[in-house]
């Protein structure tokens, strides 16, 4: 079955008249009239509306404000009164009786207070006092985001951070106040959630507009109430250049090609702001169908006024020319007149129709001669060319194709023409074939395209096509010229190539793996270890960030291997390995093997206190593999000795000090006899 493109008719030139370019004319001028008309009255109409709407916004902004200044000034009250009471700053060393005394305080303020979701305190031991809600086992509060942020700007009250509650993934809104205890220092955190839901929905409330919202930035500029969740903590930088210095202003902004009209406001209680927005496109919506009613009108009026103009102008202008234009249409044509065609007036447009259509008739013939020429030398040239050289009208049916393309494709000479060119193509690939054929006749585009032919036996191989198109005199395509090469020894060329560029890049990523991560643990290795303490130590003196180091020795570990074989000792060390990385799960955190049975770990953003922790769980974790160890003096299983240093406790000009002084704990350690850690300076 031949498959055939139908193409002919969208390249049909566009026909026009006398009597339609006067029609034209007068509706055009009609057009400019009315336009003028309707750019005035689209002005005002814009400007109003544009006005009523910031008027909106700014009211809607202002009642937010007020709401949201409110509804926090209450909390900021509370959790004052709550972090002055002597109980809950001492609830560590309280007993049961106290603790349920502050309990039930919490409680009542609940029952006061209705946009309370959650009271409760956290302490340094991981103690949390709280109603009704029973936290996760191995729940620690001072790794809670509240916990840690109001610690770090104590004594100040941390207002309105967003988070999500580990048990229930509800996302609260959390203020919260650093614990101060007796003797000045600080034990824990007093803090009381909200309902993130519940806020969003009471400052979300909107009439005048759907698009109509509200949310909450911080000083900062991160997102601290929104009704879409997912950009909580985040921030708009369309908006950054928009907020000014003032307490409040007017503003406009585009994110994903939707342009929004917006309102801002200070809360000074807070620090935060207000923002209001509304699509631009939900005010200018009335605009625009006012004005498309008028351009409507304006057209039915031009259209009338130009059709009375030309019919009135045609019956005086465009008859004679029109039936000149069809005598010299029907000459080029070799048609014969009619005998009662119409007779021209004996004035210069019947002269002239007469001597154009002599000289009509007399190109045409030079024409006819030429065409006939050049069909021999098309012939010629398609016989000599060694790729298949084809000829097909735009439908797609085949003219004329070269002896080349016969042997390329496995046909009888004779064969080719009246077939489709789609024939000579695998039915996967004829639709990218039709569009490409659309795509140069629409566009001119001569290609080269890549396909998979098929030869008259059925198999198939790779072509490239060029192709062109031939055009009458008037521009208009009428017939194409395809080019096609075989291809198939470069195809497969061009694959191995692209084989051996693969397999050189795999190569080169494992080589470059390797080179960073130890061969017996997966861990980190000495290379990897040194450059990213350089980043860390690099960053902690640039910010003033926190950073701490663990290194920690198998304890008579020569003893073992001699005593159980070095494959065991091996085993030994990937098994403590696999216990570091269960401990060491953060992601900023960096586990590394530093050279035999020592292993060290880089704590970014962590005291020392909270290494201390770090490496009790590491002693912890290790002891629990409960590894034999029958030659150990210390005792019958594998135990480590840990050497602490923290950056912050010592005035540092680069790492490798860091590290010198986590060596020197960890020798401490194992002086004091082992299977311990040891802090420099000594924990307090």
């Amino acid at each position: 079955m031949k498959t055939e493109i139908s193409l002919k008719t969208e390249f049909t030139p566009h026909k026009s008249s006398i009597k339609r370019e006067i029609f034209q004319n007068s509706a055009l001028l009609a057009l400019i009239v009315m336009a003028v008309f309707g750019f005035f009255l689209s002005t005002i109409l814009y400007y109003s509306e544009i006005s009523k709407a910031r008027t909106v916004i700014n009211q809607s902004n202002h009642g937010v404000a007020l709401f949201i200044d409110g509804y926090f000034t209450e909390i900021m009250n509370t959790i004052t009164v709550l972090e002055e009471n002597k109980d809950i700053r001492d609830a560590m060393a309280l007993g049961a009786e106290a603790r349920q005394r502050i309990l039930e305080g919490y409680r009542s303020i609940l029952k006061a207070n209705k946009n309370i979701t959650y009271i409760y305190s956290g302490y340094e031991n991981g103690l949390m006092l709280i109603n009704d809600y029973t936290p996760l086992e191995g729940f620690d509060p001072t790794t809670r985001p509240w916990y840690r942020e109001a610690m770090e700007i104590k004594p100040e009250t941390l207002i309105g951070l967003p988070y999500q509650e580990i048990k229930t993934n509800e996302w609260l809104v959390s203020t919260s106040r650093a614990l101060r205890r007796s003797d000045g220092g600080y034990s824990g955190v007093v803090a009381i959630d909200c309902s993130m839901d519940q806020i969003v929905h009471l400052i979300a409330q909107h009439d005048q507009y759907g698009t109509e919202f509200s949310f909450v930035m911080d000083s900062s500029g991160k997102i601290v109430m929104h009704s879409d969740q997912s950009l909580l903590g985040k921030s708009l930088p369309e908006m950054k250049e928009s907020l000014q210095e003032d307490t409040k202003g007017d503003f406009t902004y585009r994110i994903d090609k939707v342009e929004y009209f917006a309102h801002y406001s200070r809360i000074s209680s807070t620090g935060w702001t207000v923002v209001t927005v509304v699509e631009k496109r939900e005010i200018v919506r009335p605009i625009i169908s006012q004005v498309l009613f008028l351009i409507g009108m304006t057209c039915a009026i031009a259209v009338f006024l130009g059709l009375v103009q030309s019919t009135l102008l045609s019956r005086r202008l465009s008859r004679p020319l029109v039936e000149l234009g069809r005598k010299l249409k029907a000459t080029i044509a070799g048609d014969e007149l009619e005998v009662d065609e119409y007779v021209y007036p004996n004035n210069e447009i019947g002269i002239m129709a007469r001597e154009i259509g002599q000289l009509a008739e007399k190109e045409l013939n030079a024409k006819t001669r030429a065409l006939h020429a050049s069909e021999e030398i098309y012939k010629t040239i398609l016989m000599a060319s060694p790729d298949d050289i084809t000829i097909a009208e735009l439908s797609g049916r085949i003219i004329m194709v070269s002896e080349a393309a016969n042997k390329m494709f496995g046909y009888e000479p004779g064969e080719g023409p009246g077939m489709s060119v789609m024939d000579f193509i695998v039915p996967e690939e004829h639709e990218r074939a039709y569009a490409n054929i659309v795509k140069m006749l629409e566009e001119n585009y001569p290609g080269p395209n890549e396909y998979r032919a098929i030869r008259k036996d059925g198999s198939c191989f790779d072509i490239e096509i060029n192709n062109s198109l031939i055009r009458d005199q008037q521009g208009t395509p009428v017939q194409m010229v395809l080019i096609a090469r075989d291809i198939t020894s470069r195809k497969k060329a061009d694959q191995q190539i692209q084989e051996l560029v693969q397999q050189l890049e795999i190569e080169r990523d494992f080589a470059q793996r390797n080179s960073l991560t130890d061969s017996l643990t997966g861990l980190s290795n000495r290379r990897f270890f040194d450059n990213a303490l350089r980043t860390e130590f690099s960053r902690h003196k640039r910010l003033g960030s926190q950073l701490s180091l663990i290194m920690l020795d198998v304890d008579h570990f020569k003893r073992y291997n001699d005593y159980y074989g070095h494959l065991a000792g091996d085993d030994c060390l990937l098994q403590i390995a696999n216990a570091l990385k269960a401990v060491i799960k953060r992601p900023p955190d960096i586990v590394a093997r530093y050279g035999g049975e020592e292993f060290v770990v880089i704590l970014p953003e962590t005291d020392r206190q909270g290494t201390i922790v770090l490496a009790k769980r590491i002693s912890e974790s290790l002891l629990g593999l409960a590894l034999p160890h029958a030659q150990s003096d210390t005792s019958e299983f594998v135990t480590i000795s840990l050497g602490i240093a923290s950056a912050e406790d010592h005035l540092l000009t680069d790492g490798a000090q860091l590290v010198a002084l986590a060596d020197k704990a960890l020798y401490q350690a194992k002086k004091n006899g082992r299977n311990r850690y040891e802090v420099l300076p000594p924990s307090t």
